[in-house]
């Protein structure tokens, strides 16, 4: 016989289910508005066209991204997300400039990298890619009021880097820290029950210390050594620069700055960052000068931007000629059981593109493009049991790391018959970690108890009473097994001795480079070579590439092309500042309450920010 449920959960069910049909009655509304509204001004405005001579814009304000999330339009007009970074994906940015080196329409690339980011391996790609632009024999021109860090690296690739007068070049090392909240946890009541096995596995650290570990800062230090030395290499290389020029302490860079009269941008001219200092007029007048004005409206110089220079490339799909392919797939985001979003990697959602894949005959091979720090242990195996699963089927399969492929990362890229990371890509951290709060104190300060019966002593856990000792100890023997899998997958995957790989796990992060050298990636190299070493593996001489992704409903295709070829600008109430205090208190929070594994077990490395 049916329970009927109490009075009160169908009241708070019926004011639920009518508070989400308006909330989804008023999405419809305004997408079906917005729609009409970008139909009218359609019909009334011209599709954007290439003029003759024109320079190719790149107005890079953004995080650049190997997959996009799917855009809500209520906290759009809400403004919910007015500190999120606005969404670059990178492949479509690197066609756009591989097709306007081609085009004789395009003369020159003018490059505004002003706030863009996204980690040195995806910025890295970006540069190679402009690297090709200019071997063709058109110029690429670096404009900027403000070089930060990695928009710097990024115009280091510029023929020409142009600064404003006022402006400066801000280059002020790597480092990596975080806020530690045990003492508050402490004060607050709140018990942090950590099981582990890796001493470099620091996800919890934030948790159970007051301060970074000797051996997190061990590892860590190792890590940033080789990314900022990759970072500093790359830029010689490009400007040709004097040594030493960004490993200036505070008292070096002092007599320097004063050399140049205490003026920044002067101090970038004089120290070769910078090839010349203009003034935004100037800068203006420069492009009008070499490329001439547009004929509908000679205020302004001839070029075109890269969005709607995008708009004009006909889709992939359209020019596939071969019936052999090689398919990518992304795993972008925390690896999370169930179905997910794009941007995030669920283990349902990524085994069913995976499977597509399988079932797929006129695929040969599939390259995995991994940008994750890892997560879920439950949904981690669910993907790699379909990577195996690919293998049988007789297809070959290749992980192509980007900015971050740690933990889970790793573990769904072991069993792949080659790996490829960039240099700066983060990888490793082959440990396992569990973490469980309970509050049974914080309630007891605030007078709430919590009591009942129950059928075994299993049914009366919960996160308002103590962890039984024996509860915690089958808490460990589940980790300990699980790293010893981990250790196991990775010898067995990579060919390494055991004892080598329990060396160099212990949940430790690497670099690219130090994880070629370690033999845990078998190249360097990008998605390009990822996929012409697939195609090699497979043994295919004509191949076209597919991307087999979620497909994006008709309201997200136009919510896209409205913020991004439209070229809206919503208005942003928040600042550089407040922005970044939110990043650093709530994002952590926001990431421990993302994770929901059902055994409470984690392959994840939340230190593994992108560098």
């Amino acid at each position: 016989m049916s329970q009927k449920r109490p009075l009160l959960v169908r009241i708070f069910r019926f004011i639920w289910s009518a508070f989400n049909g308006i909330r989804r009655t008023i999405i419809n509304i305004v997408f079906f508005g917005l729609l009409a509204a970008i139909i009218i001004s359609m019909s009334q405005d011209k599709a954007p066209t290439v003029p003759e001579g024109a320079a190719l814009v790149l107005n890079l304000n953004g995080n650049l991204v190997e997959q996009k999330k799917n855009l809500d339009p209520m906290e759009l007009l809400a403004r919910q997300d007015d500190d999120k970074e606005q969404e670059i994906l990178l492949d479509d940015l690197l066609m756009t400039i591989d097709q306007a080196a081609s085009d004789d329409r395009i003369s020159a690339i003018v490059l505004r990298p002003g706030g863009v980011s996204g980690g040195i391996a995806k910025l890295q790609q970006v540069g190679e890619a402009l690297q090709a632009f200019s071997a063709s024999g058109k110029p690429v021109i670096a404009q900027s009021g403000w070089y930060s860090q990695n928009p710097y690296f990024l115009a280091s690739y510029a023929d020409e880097i142009q600064l404003n007068r006022s402006g400066m070049v801000s280059i002020e090392g790597m480092g990596m820290y975080r806020l530690f909240y045990k003492e508050l946890l402490d004060k607050i009541g709140v018990k942090t029950h950590l099981f582990r096995v890796g001493k470099y596995k620091s996800f919890a650290e934030s948790y159970t210390l007051t301060e970074m570990s000797e051996p997190a800062k061990e590892a860590n230090r190792a890590l940033l050594g080789d990314i900022w030395g990759h970072y500093k290499s790359t830029i010689h290389a490009n400007r040709d620069l004097e040594d030493g020029l960004f490993d200036r302490d505070l008292k070096q860079l002092e007599t320097a700055l004063k050399a140049s009269g205490g003026d920044f941008s002067q101090y970038a001219y004089d120290n070769g960052l910078v090839d010349s200092l203009m003034t935004s007029v100037e800068m203006r007048d420069a492009l009008i000068e070499r490329f001439g004005t547009l004929a509908e409206d000679d205020s302004k110089f001839n070029g075109i931007g890269w969005q709607d220079y995008l708009s004009q490339i006909p889709p992939k799909l359209d020019l596939l000629t071969s019936d052999t392919q090689v398919a990518v797939v992304v795993a972008q985001g925390t690896i999370l059981p169930g179905n997910q979003p794009p941007g995030t990697v669920g283990g349902n959602s990524m085994a069913k593109l995976l499977r597509e894949a399988r079932e797929d005959n006129a695929i040969k091979a599939v390259v995995i493009r991994v940008d994750s720090p890892g997560g879920s242990v439950f949904a981690s195996e669910q993907i790699r049991q379909e990577i195996l699963a690919l293998k049988a089927a007789g297809k070959t399969v290749v992980s192509s790391m980007s900015s971050v492929a740690a933990s889970g990362g790793y573990w769904i890229s072991a069993n792949t018959d080659r790996i490829y990371a960039m240099p700066s890509t983060v990888t490793g951290s082959i440990g396992i970690i569990g973490m469980i709060q309970t509050f049974e104190d914080t309630a007891a300060t605030v007078g709430v108890n919590m009591d009942g019966v129950g059928t075994t002593e299993m049914s009366g856990l919960n996160v308002f009473s103590p962890l039984p000792e024996q509860f915690k100890s089958i808490m460990q023997m589940n980790l300990d097994k699980g790293y010893r899998d981990f250790i196991e997958l990775v010898s067995s995957a990579r060919g390494l001795d055991l004892y080598q790989v329990e060396a160099l796990a212990q949940g430790r992060v690497w670099s690219g480079i130090a994880a070629k050298e370690l033999g845990l990636v078998d190249e360097l190299g990008d998605l390009d070579d990822a996929i012409a070493g697939a195609a090699e593996i497979a043994g295919l001489e004509s191949y076209d590439t597919v991307v087999i992704e979620q497909p994006v409903s008709p309201e997200q295709e136009f919510l896209r092309e409205f913020l991004g070829s439209a070229g809206i600008e919503l208005p942003s109430s928040g600042t550089p500042l407040l922005s970044q205090l939110k990043h650093q208190l709530l994002d952590p929070l926001e990431q421990r309450l993302s994770l929901s594994d059902p055994a409470n077990t984690y392959l994840l490395c939340l230190e593994c920010g992108e560098l």
